[in-house]
């Protein structure tokens, strides 16, 4: 007998994608179907809209927050009872949430081995993705970080997630990821074509996806590459593990030659996402394969009941 899973709703700025998975009769998860539209001016009406393409009467759903909006670190208490942990892990927050305090959301989340993290969340961002689901008549059953999302999704090392405005490094370690937020992203790559060959943004976008940058916005590429290298020299010098792999995934990470790139740059061996042989059985593997990068976030989301 199968059982859904709560939906997987990865709310881009650009684009929203949701993903339909369910546990088999053996409990394994397994992808069914999945939904990428962009975002447009209503973001709660695309989300409506897109469960309702997917046919689903499932309304439980898990979202998602990444870094500045999300961040998680361990921390070390002495003997304190809850009250006192709680006041000090404030005080912790203080020092590395670059948001006032005032403006956060504070968890205490206990780790194996009796250690302990702290999970801090931009209140403004966490609010606005419960009003876009409360208002698409979802129910928001857990707010996950965008990198356990992620890691969930893609086996390997590091995960390059190339997104809008921004990009983030994500290299898997024990007991919490490390993570490094980057300053360039697809836009960036499209607004430098525009720059140097005097197009429109759509036209430039077009001429991203289909040739890549061919002689056009070549220096923010490789500024993008140089600060993916910077972040691996800085993740080696913490986790005494070698790094085998880097996986892409974003639909900035589409940019063709941008993988061979960083391979190139980082001498570690780097593709494009791609999600387990037995993730998707529903679908034709290549379009399971094509779409990936973008789909993986809301596939690691749909899978957080069967890793809480």
């Amino acid at each position: 007998m199968t059982r859904a899973l709560p939906l997987g709703v990865d709310l881009g700025r650009a684009r929203i994608c949701v993903a339909l998975a369910e546990r088999g009769p053996d409990g394994a998860p397994h992808l069914i179907a999945a939904v990428s539209r962009p975002t447009g001016a209503n973001a709660a009406a695309t989300l409506a809209g897109m469960r309702a393409e997917l046919g689903t009467r499932e309304r439980r759903c898990v979202l998602a927050l990444g870094a500045p909006d999300s961040l998680v670190r361990e921390v070390v208490f002495p003997p304190l009872c809850r009250r006192e942990r709680e006041g000090a892990a404030r005080f912790e927050v203080a020092r590395f949430v670059p948001y006032a305090l005032d403006e956060t959301v504070v968890r205490l989340l206990s780790l194996a081995a009796g250690r302990q993290a702290v999970a801090v969340a931009r209140q403004a961002a966490l609010e606005h993705a419960l009003q876009v689901a409360r208002r698409a008549r979802l129910r928001a059953i857990a707010v996950d970080d965008t990198a356990f999302a992620l890691l969930r999704a893609f086996d390997a090392d590091v995960i390059v997630d190339v997104g809008l405005t921004g990009s983030t490094c994500i290299v898997r370690d024990e007991p919490l990821p490390t993570v490094r937020v980057l300053t360039l992203g697809g836009q960036a790559l499209t607004d430098a074509i525009v720059a140097a060959l005097g197009i429109d943004s759509v036209t430039a976008e077009q001429r991203k996806r289909s040739i890549g940058l061919a002689g056009a916005g070549e220096p923010v590429r490789d500024a993008l590459v140089d600060q993916i290298a910077v972040a691996l020299v800085e993740a080696r010098t913490a986790i005494p593990r070698e790094l085998t792999g880097v996986v892409l995934t974003g639909n900035g990470a589409r940019l063709p030659g941008l993988a061979a790139a960083v391979e190139r740059a980082i001498a570690i061996p780097t593709r494009l996402g791609t999600l387990a042989p037995d993730a998707c059985n529903a679908l034709p593997a290549d379009v399971v394969r094509a779409a990936a990068p973008d789909w993986g976030l809301a596939y690691g989301l749909a899978l957080w009941e069967c890793a809480a």
